[in-house]
């Protein structure tokens, strides 16, 4: 398992729910290179009604007391706003830049000074030669910021992602690391108007990333995804976890 892997939970949803996941996946993962993921707030849901999570204030606390009773564990959550920064500054060890907000100057360059690693979700809308000028706003101001991009499908018609393995080469010329977002590269609209997606692509999309080169993967998972505040349909069954670290 010689790559980097960002796995856990889209959503934190509960303090309990983010420990349990984090249980079982820390002895899968000992002695890989790995980061712990779980948002803090679904900040572009479709729906003004869809669950976001406990929000900012609520997550440092959540976060503090993770990072104390795991202290060899890396932490990475996302941001949507320049004043979100400063207060995760120190706590989160890979910040992490939604998708819809992948150009958004102010939001990197304050990301690039007060985090070690700055992780882009790559825009559905955006080709790889668009992307490769992120790594500007993130190096010109601090060379030392490692700086990443994470695929997550490519926008086919208006209602369904692709993976252009394709990209891979052309963004590993730029950026530090390129990353395969197993789950979200899977999303489509459901006849409802919802998104929806789909765990078993995502678990091909899981073993498939070393043969196109990509320098590790993000894959989200949940115990029971049906349940999920947000994308249930992409993310992986928490028990088919172990099997797919194992290439088994």
């Amino acid at each position: 398992m010689s790559k980097t892997w960002i796995l856990g939970s889209c959503s934190i949803e509960t303090e309990e729910l983010y420990n349990n996941i984090a249980k079982e996946l820390i002895p899968l993962m000992n002695g890989e290179d790995w980061f712990y993921k779980a948002s803090f707030d679904k900040a572009n849901r479709s729906s003004i009604d869809g669950k976001r999570g406990p929000g900012l204030e609520e997550s440092i606390g959540i976060f503090e007391r993770f990072k104390k009773d795991n202290p060899q564990i890396r932490i990475t959550t996302d941001l949507h706003e320049v004043w979100q920064v400063e207060k995760l500054a120190g706590l989160i060890d890979c910040i992490q830049i939604p998708a819809f907000l992948c150009r958004q100057t102010d939001l990197l360059v304050e990301c690039a000074k007060n985090f070690p690693i700055v992780n882009i979700k790559k825009g559905q809308w955006m080709s790889p030669q668009n992307m490769v000028k992120g790594v500007d706003k993130i190096k010109n101001v601090n060379p030392n910021a490692e700086a990443w991009i994470t695929e997550r499908g490519t926008q086919f018609g208006y209602s369904q992602l692709i993976v252009d393995f394709g990209a891979v080469d052309v963004l590993k010329e730029h950026y530090d690391k390129v990353i395969l977002d197993c789950t979200h590269s899977t999303q489509r609209l459901k006849p409802n108007g919802r998104t929806g997606g789909d765990h078993k692509l995502a678990e091909r999309y899981f073993k498939v990333a070393d043969i196109f080169g990509y320098d590790g993967i993000f894959a989200e998972t949940h115990p029971n995804p049906i349940e999920a505040y947000s994308d249930g349909d992409s993310q992986i069954p928490l028990t088919k976890m172990k099997k797919l670290l194992k290439n088994e």
